[in-house]
């Protein structure tokens, strides 16, 4: 059977059909233009996309959708959305996609979804306890044990851009927006740029925020003590920066004993993550 799969984003929708063991048949994306179709028409296109993938691939066996926000997993709504998207708070977005495109689906956040997508086809493949975070302008996270997500009392186990530090969150110190904010540069590249070109400011900058995320991972494996350490995000893509520093600064933070079985590993999936994740747990609820 295949399946068509969502991601919502706040630029872009990217979409695929996917066969049950995560093969992409087609892939796609369409602007988001929350600023200008307000966040009420997402149904709408996501039922678009459902038909545009069937008339190119066949039929769907069902939607599975990933999104921006709290969502409640069980019922597949928006608990609550941050201010990129006005009037999402409390949408039913499954039943209203169920009900345009008469076919069964499910909801997932975002973050949670690309998690999950890494721990079933991409970097955390095998692993039975894995733990992705992803830093972008924000710092989400994912905990994933025995191949499904944890959720947690209020959907918000994984949200590791909470943890509270001296001076702020982790999101509001180590995040590429406090990335911008302490070198001054306007685009991520360009302070690689500056760390490529021995800028010591640029490069104090990067390490300070490479030892915040390290304290966070060292909390996550102190209370989880996964097998894996996932990193995600645009900014991690900058593996040959990040993984000898993120691994040195465990290292003194943790005893061997502790640390030794959890390895650390990048994100593999790219963009594809959160569809993969959002069939993932589609193909889970079944």
């Amino acid at each position: 059977m295949q399946y068509a799969c969502v991601d919502i984003g706040g630029t872009a929708i990217k979409y695929a059909m996917m066969t049950e063991d995560g093969k992409i048949l087609t892939k796609g994306q369409i602007l988001t233009n929350v600023e200008k179709d307000g966040s009420q028409d997402i149904p709408r296109k996501i039922a678009a996309i459902v038909q545009t993938l069937q008339k190119e691939c066949g039929k769907a066996a069902g939607v599975a959708v990933c999104s921006p926000g709290l969502i409640d997993a069980e019922k597949g709504e928006v608990i609550f959305a941050g201010p990129n998207f006005p009037d999402y708070t409390g949408m039913k977005l499954r039943a209203e996609i169920e009900a345009l495109t008469h076919l069964p689906c499910t909801v997932e956040n975002d973050v949670n979804a690309a998690g999950l997508g890494e721990s079933w086809l991409g970097a955390g493949k095998g692993a039975k306890s894995a733990f992705c975070i992803f830093v972008g302008t924000g710092i989400g996270g994912a905990l994933v044990l025995d191949g499904h997500l944890v959720h947690g009392a209020s959907a918000a186990a994984g949200e590791i851009g909470f943890l509270p530090f001296a001076g702020g969150s982790l999101e509001q110190l180590a995040s590429m927006t406090a990335l911008l904010q302490n070198t001054g540069a306007a685009t991520g590249e360009e302070v690689f740029q500056r760390v490529a070109a021995g800028d010591a400011k640029a490069l104090a900058a990067l390490d300070d925020m490479t030892q915040k995320i390290a304290y966070g991972l060292a909390e996550i494996c102190c209370i989880v003590n996964p097998e894996v350490l996932i990193m995600g995000g645009a900014v991690m893509a900058q593996r040959e920066f990040f993984e000898p520093r993120l691994k040195r600064h465990l290292e003194k933070l943790l005893p061997e004993a502790l640390l030794k079985n959890t390895r650390l590993a990048f994100a593999e999936l790219g963009t594809s993550a959160g569809f993969t994740g959002a069939l993932c747990h589609f193909l889970q609820r079944q």
